[in-house]
């Protein structure tokens, strides 16, 4: 295995080029959710690349009477693409979302506009997560480079979905995926995700969310009269106050066992994501509208957080005599992957001949879309390039030498499987 670990580091060097310029191409393609633009564009875009290195592809159209039910905070189509390669007994399915949160304003540079500048490539989705999807493609045209064979004992699929970045108990990408049996137990032994969780980590799960919206109803007045009305902003901003309070004694409380990363993530936590009140200067608001998002541990029990949460809001509803709407978007527990599983050990063989060391197991700080597989009982990892902490920010950039390398272990991850499984 090491003249074969020699042969694609030394390869690597011959397909860099094509992969950054495919990256770009991606990037290019402001594939912003919510609401979901310009998905067939770049759907059209990756079943032409998987066309071009020799798979089978298909685009996979939700049908539109489920689009309500799957799309909670976007409109129209939803593709995924799908490509098949390969005859071999094993069959590995690669994942990764190509939707990205908005870019929204304040950055240095063209957010769609990719731009390389000190071995980084810069603009929205490079590392959440375009790159993971050009790691994926690329890895394997490595890996079939490298070794001639490579498909007489592997069948790959790669996957690129939608609306990973908007959640949901179901999602109109991997969820209907697997819903729809186009993945499942028969055709795919293990699920490698390609999250931007680090190069030099393994992930193998991740914490447990909540996530509400919540709705305070006031009474409407003019402004110049606001004692004949029930100020909403006042009431919510108060809920909001007594929710940071709990969500402070929540980091104080408790750390988590888990190598949770960041440090920081081990801790439990609450954010208010936005808040939306009022219709003008001078009305009193009737009503108020913010997010709660949940992170609990795995030591934590999702039904009773859930339940301590809830009750937190509806007694202050109660006792402020303001009636209160909790519409919940959201609830998964934490996920745990086998990492002691013969795959698992598989691929740590392959990361520590690409890498010379251990990879370090983490469980991932944010949700994502391997709770479905869990779900559905086929085993998983994560190894993705990317700065996790660059996730949603300004002026998102990947290192090219992450992703080189990113390249590089996942094809000798995956050799590793073929030959020893």
């Amino acid at each position: 295995m090491e003249d074969v670990i020699s042969r694609l580091k030394n390869n690597a060097d011959n397909i860099m080029d094509d992969a950054v310029n495919f990256l770009g191409q991606m990037v290019e393609i402001p594939t912003e959710n919510p609401p979901g633009s310009n998905y067939e564009e770049f759907a059209k875009l990756f079943s032409e690349k998987l066309n071009s290195e020799g798979y089978s592809s298909r685009i996979i159209e939700v049908p539109e009477n489920r689009l309500p039910e799957l799309c909670q905070f976007g409109t129209g189509p939803r593709p995924s693409v799908i490509g098949l390669k390969g005859n071999g007994k094993l069959k590995i399915t690669l994942n990764g979302h190509y939707d990205v949160v908005p870019a929204g304003t304040g950055w240095k540079t063209d957010p769609f506009k990719p731009l390389i500048s000190n071995s980084y490539l810069y603009g929205r989705g490079s590392s959440d997560m375009k790159g993971g999807l050009a790691m994926q493609i690329y890895a394997i045209k490595l890996l079939e480079n490298t070794v001639g064979q490579i498909f007489d004992k592997i069948s790959i699929m790669q996957t690129a979905v939608p609306d990973e970045e908007t959640v949901g108990n179901k999602n109109a990408g991997m969820y209907y995926l697997m819903e729809s049996k186009i993945i499942s137990r028969e055709n795919t032994d293990f699920v490698i995700f390609t999250e931007p969780l680090g190069v030099d980590n393994i992930c193998y799960g991740h914490r447990g969310a909540i996530f509400i919206t919540v709705k305070v109803f006031g009474r409407k007045s003019h402004g110049s009269m606001a004692y004949l009305g029930k100020d909403a902003i006042s009431g919510a901003v108060d809920l909001i106050t007594l929710l940071n309070k709990y969500s402070r004694d929540l980091e104080m409380s408790r750390i988590s066992k888990y190598n949770i990363i960041p440090e920081g993530s081990k801790k439990p936590g609450m954010a208010i994501g936005y808040l939306r009140c009022g219709t003008w200067a001078n009305t009193i608001a009737d009503e108020c509208e913010f997010s709660v998002y949940r992170r609990l541990i795995p030591e934590e029990n999702l039904n009773d957080e859930r339940d301590k949460l809830y009750e937190l809001i509806k007694s202050f509803g109660r006792s402020s005599r303001y009636d209160i709407e909790i519409k919940e978007h959201y609830i998964t527990d934490s996920i745990l992957e086998d990492k002691d599983g013969k795959y698992y050990k598989l691929f740590i063989k392959g990361f520590e001949m690409a890498n010379g060391k251990k990879p370090s197991l983490v469980l991932s700080p944010g949700t994502f879309d391997m709770r479905f597989t869990n779900h559905y009982g086929i085993p998983s990892l994560n190894y993705g390039p990317g700065i996790l902490e660059e996730s949603h920010m300004n002026d998102e950039k990947i290192s090219l030498e992450d992703l080189r390398q990113g390249i590089i272990t996942l094809a000798s991850g995956i050799y590793s499987m073929a030959y020893n499984y």
